[in-house]
């Protein structure tokens, strides 16, 4: 018994040469947002932390007659550095209802990428696009709590079990055509546009420098749904560029800003 106890403090002191003491480290929490035409997966940690995200699970679900459609993750660099983020298999059904399960894994310490949580602040570690509308939940429910599919939500740091709450489950995805994301902007050379066409027609797609001249191009025929592209100009010169995107004949251009 004696030795029960003095053996998790000796890892805490043990571990004084990181800045976090897992035994002191409370539960991660985790909500769903709408950010324009994107999802954003947020988590709050109850308390300070640099350490390792070692892993984390959670449940997208949506009626099956919403017609939404999910498009592919977007993680800034920092976050897929210390908590790379993907689809644990396909769209699956129960009941009414769509499941999608997402998981990570993390091996590299917070703390090494120049990264700290504080506490009671959110941090967006995942954003998705999305097609059509409805009523879409972060959920724990009968379904994700089968043994079978087992995607309940489930946060570890450190190798130990930190889940904390769902403190925001449920958002409306309303149609949205045209909302375009750059980001970062300003950037460092790598970012990644994303954008969704909701009625189908012939796409262009363009990334111009100041002289008009093409450092990136992509033509889509009779094109719907959601469309990102990550960019990386660190061999080109830096300054301002544009996005051109042109569709059904109707052109925008967006600023993007390569410090």
């Amino acid at each position: 018994m004696r030795h029960n106890i003095l053996r998790p403090l000796a890892l805490c002191f043990g571990s004084i040469a990181s800045s976090a003491c897992l035994l002191a480290q409370s539960a991660v929490d985790i909500g769903l947002f709408t950010n324009d035409d994107q999802l954003e997966v947020r988590v709050r940690p109850q308390s300070d932390f640099d350490g390792i995200f070692s892993s984390i699970v959670f449940t997208l679900r949506w009626d099956q007659n919403s017609q939404l459609d999910l498009g592919d993750i977007a993680q800034g660099d920092d976050v897929h550095g210390y908590i790379p983020i993907a689809r644990s298999g396909n769209v699956r059904n129960g009941g009414t209802n769509n499941y999608q399960v997402f998981a990570g894994f993390g091996i590299t310490p917070m703390h090494e990428l120049g990264v700290t949580w504080t506490a009671g602040k959110e941090y967006t570690i995942m954003t998705i696009p999305f097609t059509g509308s409805g009523e879409v939940e972060l959920v724990n429910d009968g379904w994700t709590g089968e043994l079978l599919n087992n995607a309940d939500y489930y946060t570890s740091l450190g190798g130990v079990d930190r889940t904390g709450q769902i403190y925001k489950s449920q958002v409306t995805a309303a149609d949205l055509d045209g909302s375009v994301r750059i980001l970062p902007n300003p950037n460092d050379g790598h970012f990644t546009f994303s954008f969704v066409v909701a009625e189908q027609s012939d796409v262009n797609v363009q990334v111009l420098n100041t002289l008009g001249q093409d450092v990136f191009s992509d033509a889509l025929k009779s094109y719907q749904g959601a469309y990102q592209h990550e960019m990386d100009l660190t061999s080109m010169s830096n300054g301002i560029y544009y996005l051109k995107i042109t569709r059904a004949g109707t052109s925008s251009v967006h600023k993007i800003v390569y410090r």
